[in-house]
């Protein structure tokens, strides 16, 4: 794509998608989601660029890892490499040192209800987050799910290594959004991400730099999920700090100063 397209003031950024499948899918549905589907549905959408992980079964995270970063490389100005880590995984330094070191992707994905771990329980965490903070890289944790991965949790990972920038995906959930909100409140480096959850009470309770559009695509819906912010009841400014704003300067991607937030969706 021509580089000209990220100086277009409509530029919108999606925190959250995935190829293969999601954990929220894979056990209903034997359907793959590739990159090209990805760019079908960000394009009618109108969404730039995309933050992506590999999803699905947990024993193919390798798999997934390769597939996303063979994805990049076909489209490195549409697409932003998240390594998926499992610290059970003998070789999860290993990994991060060849993602995030070698092929330069920019952040680390962490589903511990799908990988069967909670947050504060599990010691090989620290040494996966230690290299986040070597390397200055945010890690997106998949928040909401109980014991596994609640919003108090992520409080107090953030705590601990106040030098990473942490995204609480999805508001907490339905169930817990409350307490996420709440919990990013306590601290200034965990973010919001808006996907499934209340953004907009996130938006208005921590302040338009505190949360980042995501749409959890394949598992929801990328046009509702914009829409919910497009939609919503927030000035200009605030919709264009979540539209990509926040996210640009937490990935280091350069400032665009004349961003719309109101970048029509497709009839």
């Amino acid at each position: 794509m021509d580089n000209k397209v990220f100086n277009h003031p409509s530029l919108i950024l999606d925190a959250n998608c995935h190829l293969g499948s999601s954990s929220l899918i894979c056990y209903l549905t034997e359907r793959h989601y590739g990159a090209e589907d990805l760019m079908r549905v960000m394009d009618a959408c109108g969404i730039t660029q995309a933050c992506v992980s590999g999803d699905g079964f947990p024993h193919m995270i390798h798999q997934m890892n390769m597939e996303v970063l063979q994805a990049v490389a076909r489209y490195p100005d549409r697409l932003i490499g998240f390594v998926r880590i499992n610290p059970w995984d003998d070789d999860a330094v290993e990994q991060l040192d060849f993602y995030i070191g070698e092929k330069g992707f920019k952040g680390i994905r962490l589903h511990p209800m799908a990988d069967g771990y909670c947050l504060l329980l599990e010691p090989n965490l620290d040494p996966i987050l230690e290299k986040a903070a070597q390397y200055g890289v945010p890690v997106y944790i998949h928040s909401g799910n109980e014991p596994w991965s609640m919003p108090g949790q992520v409080l107090d990972l953030a705590r601990c290594f106040p030098e990473i920038s942490f995204i609480m995906g999805h508001v907490g959930l339905n169930n817990l959004y409350q307490h996420a909100i709440a919990s990013a409140g306590k601290v200034g480096n965990v973010l919001i991400e808006s996907s499934i959850g209340p953004a907009v009470w996130a938006v208005k309770e921590l302040g338009k730099d505190r949360v980042v559009f995501g749409s959890e695509w394949p598992a929801t819906s990328m046009r509702c999920q914009l829409a919910k912010i497009q939609d919503a009841d927030l000035t200009e400014e605030e919709k264009r700090c979540v539209l990509g704003g926040n996210l640009r300067r937490l990935l280091n991607l350069g400032e665009s100063p004349g961003d719309s937030p109101h970048r029509a969706l497709p009839a």
